[in-house]
């Protein structure tokens, strides 16, 4: 009896990419909004195919600078930029590649910031720098009454004159001083404040500038209006 010729059939690899599964976000994950389901798709704008070891390593060769990672969630695509890959549980899963998750552009997250978004359930929303600016540091005043934060803002202006009538180096050190304290605690004093306005934490975007990161959120939620846009005026309301 002949032995029958069996061509051996060569296996497609299975190409994997990472998501973040279960209800075990590390508080990174949380703080840039990610949530369970989020699909790594791109690292620094280039596709990234591969385990969580891979990730780590990435991270480990990154130098001084965060990574910007792409998402995909269901179908719409977000980036943040990340310090760590402790961003909660990861798991490989199988990936096609192709289609609109696939059309990345390399990204330079040197020039990238983090913008923390704040919404309402009626579509006001506000973003912030999840780390102020140095104009928080050398002009404290000014930077609150910039962000409309106007309690801290008096509490600083008031804290400036009561020490210039005591000596020109005593409102130095002041000013020192609360340039310090609004630096340290900017994001949480937008965050308080937005609070009060009826917005919440609606999740992070990672953008180079506050009017591209206005232009990435209204492309997803066009029907939000800004915090504090002008009023429509009745006639725009009616037409």
């Amino acid at each position: 009896m002949q032995n029958e010729f069996i061509p051996e059939v060569e296996e497609t690899p299975v190409i994997t990419a990472l998501r973040l599964r279960g209800e075990s976000l590390a508080a990174a994950g949380r703080r840039l909004g990610l949530r369970s389901g989020d699909v790594l798709t791109a690292i620094n704008g280039i596709p990234f195919r591969g385990d969580e070891a891979a990730l780590a390593a990435r991270f480990a060769a990154r130098g001084k600078t965060g990574l910007a990672l792409t998402f995909l969630r269901e179908t719409q695509s977000f980036t943040v930029l990340a310090e760590t890959a402790a961003l909660g549980r990861w798991e490989s899963i199988p990936f096609a590649p192709g289609g609109a998750e696939e059309e990345h552009k390399r990204i330079d997250p040197a020039g990238l910031r983090n913008y923390e978004v704040m919404r309402s359930g009626d579509g006001l929303y506000d973003l912030h720098p999840t780390e102020a600016s140095v104009m928080a540091l050398i002009a404290p005043p000014l930077w609150l009454l910039q962000a409309r934060l106007w309690v801290h803002g008096a509490i600083v202006v008031a804290a400036l004159v009561a020490a210039a009538v005591v000596s020109p180096l005593l409102s130095a050190v002041v000013w020192l001083a609360s340039g310090l304290w609004v630096r340290r605690q900017a994001a949480h004093f937008m965050r308080m404040d937005r609070h009060g306005r009826g917005l919440g934490f609606a999740g992070v975007i990672a953008a180079p500038s506050e009017r591209e990161a206005h232009a990435r959120h209204l492309a997803v939620h066009p029907e939000d209006r800004y915090l504090f846009a002008p009023e429509p005026r009745a006639t725009e309301q009616a037409a």
